[in-house]
């Protein structure tokens, strides 16, 4: 009980959010490698999922469902479909999230509204869902939290995120304790991770920027989706069977110094 056990993902079925591009994109395509069955979801339709892109034997194992995880009735969409597919859901990653670099003061209530119901509010939605099929399977379930080293450093401009990935931790810890032994909740809180968007955003593709990260890491570089994406996958299966209500900070001890 208590979430998937056994040493692979052979045949287990995940949902993805936002399991289309950066982070979400490779945890999605490392299932697949592991020979889970995935559905990815994020507001952008697709011919062909992406992170199905190079992963031999995909075909038959991954659907894509357009969703906005602001809104119910779509999550119900994908899980429902996901059902329809694949029969059974063994876990949840709640990847989808985000939030433009804005001042807090001059924003309007829409705006912090938005972004707290992408990053707490569609997460507790899913995670509900999820819980309820997974409830009723012999086998439990898994649910993986992403979060943000955000949510305990002061983060100007992205107040509103960070103070909705604290809540994502905190709801992690209590729905550890309130689903339990047959769901296990875990989270992730993510330091500065290389993606395409970071890039062009944080660093502005300029290399003394990034430069400058990486000196004030105590590991002295920037994580990759694939250490994020290898957390995600040791979250969910057997050897964490023991894990639950934890946020392990996969930052490279940034948090501790900032």
């Amino acid at each position: 009980m208590g979430g998937v056990m056994g040493d692979e993902m052979d045949g287990r079925v995940v949902i993805v959010t936002g399991g289309n591009r950066g982070v979400g994109k490779v945890i999605a395509r490392r299932f697949l490698e592991e020979g889970a069955r995935v559905t990815t979801c994020s507001r952008g339709e697709y011919d062909e999922p992406p992170a199905a892109e190079g992963v031999e034997g995909a075909e038959g194992r991954v659907i894509h469902v357009p969703c906005d995880v602001r809104n119910l009735e779509q999550i119900d969409d994908v899980v429902g479909r996901t059902l329809d597919a694949f029969g059974r859901l063994d876990v949840l990653v709640n990847n989808a999230g985000g939030s433009p670099v804005a001042p807090t003061g001059p924003t309007s209530p829409r705006f912090h509204a938005s972004v707290i119901a992408i990053n707490l509010v569609g997460p507790l939605w899913f995670s509900q869902r999820a819980n309820a099929v997974m409830q009723e399977q012999d086998s439990g379930g898994a649910i993986v939290n992403i979060s943000s080293m955000a949510s305990v450093t002061a983060s100007p401009g992205l107040v509103a995120y960070g103070a909705a990935k604290a809540g994502l931790n905190h709801f992690t810890r209590s729905l550890a304790v309130e689903w339990g032994p047959k769901v296990r909740v875990n989270c992730i809180a993510l330091g500065t991770i290389q993606t395409e968007a970071l890039d062009a955003v944080i660093f502005s593709n300029d290399e003394k920027t990034k430069m400058r990260f990486e000196r004030a890491n105590p590991l002295r570089r920037i994580g990759t989706p694939e250490e994020i994406a290898n957390t995600c996958i040791f979250l969910a299966g057997g050897r964490a069977a023991y894990v639950n209500g934890a946020t392990i900070w996969a930052d490279g001890g940034g948090s501790r110094v900032s």
